[in-house]
């Protein structure tokens, strides 16, 4: 009896050390989100699910793509994607897209709150961290609002119309 009970055990320490969070998909894709912890709701879940699907196009019917939310340390979110560690050592390029990735969402989604992104392996396991980084927020948010130029009241040069 003893075994039994001692297998249910691991069982259940085992599945409690899977645990994502409450998961939200999108209809027409293969998109998941996972949210979990004291601060964000199904509805935040849902929120950035409809947003990597229909703003960023990272959601799609074609790969299942796993992505979980977490409220973090600095009042802002903590998001992990699920990457392949091989073809993220290959493509040095992809930190940055992920960069991009946080800033869209911190301005798009939160309000400017720090978003920080962390790529993990398919159990959630952090291979790399993408801090937060106001600067790219910043050039993200000029690029969508560039500077209005000032216009001048200066007289142009008038025309000289006169046949002379």
């Amino acid at each position: 009896m003893k075994p039994i009970i001692l297998s249910l055990l691991v069982a259940v320490s085992l599945a409690a050390c899977t645990n994502y969070g409450k998961k939200v998909t999108i209809e027409g894709t293969k998109g998941e989100v996972y949210y979990k912890g004291d601060g964000v709701t199904e509805a935040d879940a849902k929120k950035l699910c409809k947003y990597l699907k229909d703003d960023l196009n990272y959601f799609d019917a074609d790969r299942k793509k796993s992505v979980q939310l977490m409220k973090s340390k600095d009042e802002g979110y903590d998001i992990r994607f699920v990457v392949d560690e091989k073809k993220l050592n290959a493509s040095p390029e992809v930190t940055d897209a992920f960069g991009q990735i946080g800033a869209a969402i911190s301005v798009d989604l939160y309000n400017n709150k720090p978003v920080n992104i962390i790529l993990t392996d398919d159990h959630f396991k952090t291979i790399k961290t993408i801090p937060f980084d106001k600067e790219v927020v910043k050039k993200l948010l000029e690029k969508l609002n560039p500077p209005v130029e000032e216009k001048t009241d200066t007289p142009s040069e008038p025309t000289n119309n006169s046949n002379q």
